[in-house]
């Protein structure tokens, strides 16, 4: 996929504009509206250095938190209603037209939480754990493909690129993290760190994948010469049978449990200076999962082969009333003849997202606080160790407001500045809610980044929510 396909300008709060590569029109999911938070604990888990205001310690328990992406929204798929057929329409060309402008791009992350507890030693160490489970992934539809489909192909060479690392990528693993904060005595910033243990469940990505299609006028025919280079990884293997299907198994029951540790580190500060905080980390800072368990990389036996297909003979298609679906098989065995099969690989490791906050609050009292964040994304994480793409850089910038009442609500509101290449999206809010019964129990929602305040223009949103005990020390 060309270079400037990738390419997303971001919008800097008032007069700084950032640049980074990332497919065009993805953005960024979340918000962290708890960035700023008064009482959430969730602060902390985007910056090791911060810790709820005023707790002597907390717990999390259950949390969920799913991001989701998508290249168009409800309003670009262009439905309209015929009042004359009272049915729902929808222009196919206007939808292929969409994609080719703006790429088709599918994100998700999910990111269960198990449990978390954090206290404070002498007001001026915090020490925090934790343990969960994520899930990411990422799709891109090459853009071949699209201008195949909007251009057609007829008596023509045509060349589609499935990209590199960006056509898939996925990773699930359990994680368990330990860390620490200190408040300097004589100065008044706090530093923190934390390191995060790894154990790999699940990895697959196409790293190289590219595809070349020529058709001719006077002769139906199709010709595919491919290269493509797909790792998988964990604790179900992938295996092929004679008939060319692939599915993953479990081995011996001794052989489930993971063994594809990994690490990563989180560091922050927060500096404050009468009723400002300043504030910056870095999250998930390192190299990822060692993926050792059951490796195997999918490669053509040869990489110029080129197979055939002459297409469809329509004269005995049909015959006596049955359908000859021999054609299917000859291109099946063709296009399988292409696949190898290695078991045999050496371990590898692949890098997760890496983040960057830069934030900075003004508080007044202790009921209303009011930031601004900055937020940057590098997609393979810094090191990249194992993906071919490139390391995508994404970034947006927060403003939010919280409003604390007597320790028992918090809201919290929040709205992002983006530009993604082609125009500039000004509302991008997030909004919230942390009530807190007996001012121990924390039950929170939050719903972040939308494209716009109306529903069927979002593209992309982030959805969280669960339960937390958090203990004032006054």
């Amino acid at each position: 996929m060309k270079n400037n396909r990738h390419k997303i300008y971001t919008v800097v709060l008032l007069l700084t504009l950032g640049v980074g590569n990332i497919t065009q029109a993805q953005q960024i999911t979340d918000n962290a509206v708890f960035y700023h938070s008064i009482r959430s604990p969730w602060s902390n888990y985007l910056n090791p250095a911060l810790f709820p205001s005023e707790s002597g310690w907390y717990m999390t328990t259950a949390k969920t938190s799913i991001q989701l992406a998508l290249p168009m929204s409800y309003d670009d798929f262009g439905l309209t209603y015929d009042p004359v057929r009272d049915v729902t329409v929808m222009n196919v060309n206007h939808v292929l037209n969409q994609l080719k402008q703006n790429g088709f791009h599918f994100d998700h992350n999910s990111d269960v939480n198990l449990l978390g507890f954090g206290f404070t030693i002498k007001d001026n160490l915090h020490v925090t754990a934790s343990a969960g489970v994520k899930y990411l992934t990422s799709f891109t539809v090459p853009m071949g493909i699209i201008e195949l489909l909007t251009e057609g192909n007829l008596n023509e060479e045509h060349h589609i690129d499935f990209g590199a690392a960006d056509l898939f990528n996925g990773q699930m693993y359990a994680y368990a993290s330990i860390g620490a904060a200190f408040k300097l005595p004589l100065f008044p910033l706090t530093v923190g760190a934390r390191v995060n243990v790894i154990d790999g469940l699940m990895a697959m990505s196409v790293d190289n994948l590219s595809l070349d299609l020529a058709t001719s006028e006077d002769v139906s025919s199709m010709q595919l010469s491919s290269d493509y280079r797909l790792h998988t990884a964990g604790i179900a293997k992938l295996s092929l049978d004679d008939l060319g299907k692939f599915s993953f198994e479990l081995e011996d029951i001794r052989k489930i449990i993971p063994n594809n540790f990994g690490y990563t580190f989180d560091i922050g500060a927060k500096l404050k200076v009468n009723i400002f905080d300043l504030s910056m980390s870095i999250v998930d800072l390192g190299p990822g999962a060692h993926w050792q368990q059951n490796p195997i990389t999918i490669v053509p036996r040869q990489k110029d082969v080129t197979i055939t297909f002459d297409g469809i003979d329509l004269s005995s298609l049909l015959t006596h009333g049955v359908v000859d679906t021999s054609f299917i098989g000859r291109f099946k065995d063709s296009a399988l003849a292409m696949i190898d099969y290695i078991t045999e690989e050496d371990d590898f490791w692949y890098s997760v997202p890496t983040k960057m906050y830069l934030g900075a609050s003004v508080s007044l009292g202790k009921l209303v606080r009011a930031g601004y964040l900055f937020q940057g994304q590098w997609t393979n994480g810094w090191f990249n160790n194992h993906h071919s793409g490139e390391n995508h850089f994404a970034c947006n910038n927060t403003l939010s407001a919280h409003l604390n009442i007597f320790n028992w609500l918090e809201l919290s509101a929040a709205n992002s500045f983006t530009y993604n290449g082609d125009k500039v999206t000004w509302l991008n809010p997030g909004l919230a809610l942390t009530l807190s019964p007996g001012r121990k129990l924390q039950i929170f929602a939050a719903l972040e980044y939308l494209s716009s305040m109306r529903l069927t223009q979002a593209k992309a949103a982030h959805v969280m929510f669960g339960i937390n005990m958090v203990g004032l020390k006054n």
